[in-house]
């Protein structure tokens, strides 16, 4: 797992400041382990900072005046975050690799 800071190159570098990568999986049981991973991680922030958005619709709740969560995910499995959410899921790591 890398954690990627974001700019303008990247999606979501708008509304978060970080992106959680899964890395590269080979075979099925890698890419089943990354799926629960993915998973956990989602429950993981959902618990600690509610829920989270899917990258499509963060662009929606913006033009909406709506508050933006402090992370959010894609297709890909990655993560994004932001403040507290960041530091939080930086601190907890270590349960998925």
């Amino acid at each position: 797992m890398k954690i990627r800071k974001l700019d303008k190159r990247y999606n979501g570098y708008q509304f978060w400041t970080h992106r959680a990568e899964p890395g590269p999986q080979r075979g099925h049981e890698a890419r089943g382990n990354a799926l629960l991973n993915f998973y956990d991680q989602r429950e993981y922030l959902t618990q600690n900072f509610g829920v989270g958005a899917y990258i499509e619709e963060v662009w929606v709740l913006s033009r909406a005046g709506r508050a933006i969560p402090l992370w959010g995910f894609d297709t890909d499995g990655n993560i994004f975050l932001r403040e507290q959410a960041l530091t939080n899921y930086m601190l907890a790591m270590e349960k998925w690799k």
